[in-house]
């Protein structure tokens, strides 16, 4: 009997003693930080406004659309591959050279409005490729990123006067100008500016070469039968 409760004794001693260890606490496992990808050509000099007005251009091409009255339809119409959304071709590359650059601005009250062309030039500055508008009230100017076989990107900024220089893109967001440039068919262009500056949905600017004046050069001239 003593040593029955000699033993039980010797038991809730080492109980007791186990009761006193503290217990430490298990750290919770967090979930790693998402990653943020890594952004290449435009996308990595665009801002996150203008990366999501390109990205956004699908959806504003059908807003645009679906705001022109019945009465204009003819003239969008008209106009044909410049103002389908899927009238882009492959080759969308812009060549060194004096355009004729026509803005067409599509929905918003008025729904479509044409202007009379003013003159445009593209031009390359060391291995980079560059866009500005020489005449008119909207003189958009800046640079050309390749993008798909299918458009290039243009950002840029708008300059005051033709003779002003405009900030670099970035240093003022209210001026800062981002477009897509697609062809639509041979030697034909299309600049495609979502939201611009005329509470439109889309400005687009037709891109039309203009061919260089050769001294002495006459009409040609079908050889007689």
């Amino acid at each position: 009997m003593r040593r029955a409760l000699g033993t039980f004794a010797l038991l809730m001693t080492l109980l007791g003693g186990c009761a006193s260890v503290p217990v430490k606490p298990v750290a919770a496992v967090s979930d790693p930080a998402p990653v943020e990808p890594v952004l290449t050509g435009w996308r990595a000099t665009a801002s996150a406004t203008d990366r999501a007005r390109i990205d956004a251009l699908p959806g504003l091409w059908k807003q645009a659309l679906g705001q022109i009255p019945a009465r204009l339809r003819g003239k969008v119409t008209a106009e044909g591959a410049l103002l389908e959304p899927a009238g882009a071709l492959t080759l969308p590359e812009l060549s060194p050279g004096n355009y004729l650059c026509r803005l067409i601005r599509l929905g918003g009250q008025r729904g479509y409005v044409s202007f009379k062309p003013d003159f445009c030039y593209i031009t390359d500055e060391g291995e980079k490729r560059t866009f500005t508008k020489q005449t008119g009230t909207a003189l958009p100017g800046g640079w050309l990123f390749a993008d798909t076989d299918m458009r290039q990107v243009f950002l840029g900024t708008n300059r005051a006067t033709a003779a002003g220089t405009a900030p670099p893109y970035g240093d003022d967001p209210s001026r800062d100008i981002a477009a897509v440039i697609e062809r639509v068919a041979p030697f034909r262009w299309r600049m495609v500016v979502p939201h611009g500056s005329g509470g439109d949905v889309l400005d687009i600017y037709e891109l039309v070469p203009i061919p260089p004046k050769v001294p002495g050069a006459g009409p040609v001239v079908a050889p007689s039968a």
